[in-house]
């Protein structure tokens, strides 16, 4: 993909392989529920999820940026990430929730 197409919309579209990512072990199977409850449903919905369960989807956000390397894949979760934020911007304080706290949420983005 041309940088010019990299847009969080034309990144969104993007079908990411979340089920190999299980299979080889880069995600956990509570992460691929997360994801599969989460990935390509309407903002409206995924609200909701955030309202009651936001910082279990940081986490998972986190740990994909953490661990998997794949740049559509890095590109896609960030391209989440801005669409959340965007959203909602108070939603930042997700990131410093105190369930998270043993995590360093930043060192992804650092990296």
């Amino acid at each position: 993909m041309d940088q010019s197409e990299l847009t969080t919309e034309n990144v969104l579209k993007r079908d990411i392989p979340w089920e190999t990512y299980m299979s080889t072990k880069l995600i956990t199977g509570t992460c691929l529920q997360l994801l599969r409850r989460y990935d390509k449903k309407p903002e409206s919905y995924r609200a909701t999820l955030l309202d009651d369960d936001g910082p279990a989807y940081i986490r998972v956000f986190v740990n994909i940026l953490r661990d998997i390397l794949k740049e559509e894949t890095v590109e896609y979760v960030l391209a989440l990430i801005d669409e959340m934020l965007a959203a909602n911007p108070k939603r930042a304080r997700l990131f410093h929730d105190k369930s998270l706290a043993s995590e360093d949420t930043y060192e992804p983005f650092l990296s």
